[in-house]
């Protein structure tokens, strides 16, 4: 796996480079905007690492010049600004995260291997876990040739576990991912669609798809 870092704290920049090597990854390093575009442009990177305070070119202007550009490789964005629209406005240019300094760095390689598995799947169209086939594209999921009629919301929060396959998703997380900021909705409103789901399945013969991890929330595994 490769990946772009793109930090001017040189200090930073090393440490980073030194830690994702550490754990399997070839890494460039990029200490301003127009480098980071020239290298984008030029290499193929499993994910970006993005600082958004940049000397030439903004974070932000390399995010949204590559979003132009067509090119699909996940953008974690690594920032001092902690403000809801900062956050906002990297996620609308087109980051895929968001991790505000001082981070931890188990939670960096978490999140950045979740985008890059994430990622990987995505460009397939295809998300096969067992005999169940979730078509990304068409927005169609089966259980062998049947198709499981799921709502918007069912289909998003089945999307989401199924993405991060293996991986434990806590209720948090699946409502920040599916349902509107500032949307407000009853405590276990979570449970309620997982309900919903597994229901609909077990009709198809599947009922372990969806694992509770008591306390804290839900897994697929794959």
């Amino acid at each position: 796996m490769k990946v772009l870092i793109v930090e001017d704290n040189l200090e930073l920049c090393k440490n980073l480079e030194e830690i994702f090597s550490e754990n399997g990854f070839i890494v460039d390093t990029a200490h301003d905007g127009e480098k980071a575009i020239d290298l984008l442009f030029s290499s193929e990177y499993d994910l970006v690492i993005l600082d958004i305070m940049l000397p030439k070119m903004s974070g932000w202007d390399v995010c949204l010049n590559a979003r132009k550009a067509k090119l699909r490789v996940p953008i974690l964005m690594l920032t001092a600004k902690d403000a809801v629209s900062d956050k906002i406005k990297g996620l609308d240019m087109g980051a895929d995260d968001y991790l505000v300094k001082p981070f931890d760095i188990g939670e960096l390689l978490a999140r950045s291997r979740t985008l890059i598995r994430r990622n990987a799947w995505t460009k397939s169209n295809t998300i096969e876990i067992k005999n169940v086939r979730i078509d990304t594209l068409g927005k169609i999921v089966r259980v062998d040739d049947k198709e499981v009629k799921l709502s918007k919301k069912e289909y998003d929060i089945l999307l989401y576990l199924a993405i991060n396959r293996g991986k434990i998703v806590e209720r948090e997380e699946i409502i920040d991912h599916v349902w509107e900021t500032g949307f407000e909705m009853y405590s276990n409103v979570v449970d309620v669609y997982i309900n919903y789901i597994r229901e609909k399945f077990k009709k198809q013969g599947v009922d372990d798809l969806i694992e509770t991890i008591r306390g804290i929330g839900y897994r697929i595994r794959g």
